[in-house]
């Protein structure tokens, strides 16, 4: 593949010998009779043209400054070389593929001008003959093919730009997608595997502790944690056949308030009281809202039953005219660790804030650690 410098440089030599022949055939035609311009000054010109538009590409302003006064040298001397008026040409048309479309224009009328009249000076037919006319068209003509090939150059160029963003948009909201869909099976393991851990966590230590004085009674622990296990395996079977599945996979309905009984049940088991309080007139909650009421009550009393102080857990819902508050407490040993934000309380915030809600949770000054939650419950109109 050539070069765009070295293409340029084969034209300029084509173009110099064209115009050698050209001067050769002029000579012989006039063979010393008429004014004619001398063979070694026209082959000088061919060779510059030659050079010229060589440099054309890469000087097309000097070029051009160049060739038209060589032009208009030769039309005032009547001397009807073609070598600088296609020198000229091609040096304008490379000047309107890089320069702006005013200067362009600016430069064809004024060659054209000086060139036209130059050709009326140095011409016994005057300056409203066919030949001295044809010198706008030349002009014109190599303004408006450069400036055709700049305007489809950018129109080119602005296209790869924009089919690059669009690939570059595209890339992003892959990767955001694909960031989004680690988070939120990291959440669901989380959200799936702490509870349970926690219960196997617990019962596995009420075993331990009971096996050598009452091994009798290390039969409802073991009960739990295999009960415990089955789950989590599961759920986490139930992930992972979700990860690889190819299309749409049947999913089997997400936990929501409704399943709240069970989950206290589940905690129960694991020695843990729950207190639930009920207020308002219960109703139902968007998905993300229902969904994340159950999640962010689980992760609670998760961290209750972790960091607690073994006593009672206090879970409240109230029901407002367009929201749901939810409220968990429970006591902690004082400055006992782990009651300080961790990926529990991210999870809660993620999930509350998917549904459009908030989550708040300090140590109050009763040794109290308290979630508050709120979810949007808006009322359904009946149709």
């Amino acid at each position: 593949m050539l070069s765009p410098a070295l293409r340029n440089w084969l034209a300029g030599l084509g173009i110099g010998a064209l115009s050698a022949v050209g001067a050769l055939m002029v000579a012989h035609q006039n063979d010393g009779r008429g004014p004619g311009i001398p063979l070694a000054a026209d082959l000088g010109a061919a060779g510059g043209a030659a050079v010229a538009i060589g440099l054309s590409g890469t000087f097309p302003l000097p070029v051009l400054a160049l060739s038209t006064l060589a032009e208009i040298f030769c039309l005032i001397r009547g001397w009807g070389t073609p070598a600088p008026m296609f020198a000229m040409v091609v040096a304008l048309y490379h000047l309107a593929v890089r320069a702006p479309r005013r200067l362009t224009w600016s430069a064809a009328v004024l060659c054209g001008a000086l060139c036209w009249i130059a050709s009326g000076t140095g011409s016994h037919t005057g300056w409203w003959n066919p030949l001295s006319l044809g010198l706008f068209a030349w002009t014109g003509m190599a303004a408006a093919g450069g400036d055709a090939v700049r305007n489809r150059r950018a129109y080119v160029a602005e296209v790869e730009e924009r089919a690059r963003r669009a690939e570059q948009n595209r890339e992003d909201e892959v990767h955001r997608r694909v960031g989004e869909e680690r988070l939120r099976i990291a959440r669901e393991l989380h959200d799936v595997v702490a509870h349970h851990i926690a219960v196997i966590n617990v019962q596995a230590g009420a075993a331990q502790y009971a096996l050598p004085r009452q091994p009798e009674a290390a039969g409802p622990p073991l009960a739990h944690i295999r009960q415990a296990a089955t789950v989590v395996v599961r759920e986490l079977a139930s992930i992972v056949g979700l990860l690889r599945a190819d299309g749409e996979p049947d999913r089997e309905p997400a936990p929501g308030i409704e399943q709240l009984p069970a989950l206290f049940d589940a905690f129960a088991a694991a020695g843990v009281r729950v207190e639930f309080l009920p207020e308002g007139q219960a109703r139902p909650l968007p998905a993300t809202g229902n969904l994340a009421a159950y999640r962010i009550t689980q992760e609670a009393l998760t961290n209750a039953r972790k960091h607690g102080d073994g006593g009672p857990v206090r879970v409240s819902f109230r029901y407002g005219r367009e929201h749901l508050a939810i409220e968990i407490t429970n006591g902690v040993v004082p400055g006992r660790p782990g009651t300080e934000a961790g990926y529990g309380l991210i999870g809660m915030r993620e999930r509350a804030a998917s549904a459009g809600g908030t989550v708040e949770a300090r140590l109050t000054a009763a040794d109290l650690f308290a979630v508050r939650v709120e979810l949007p419950a808006p009322h359904r109109q009946e149709t």
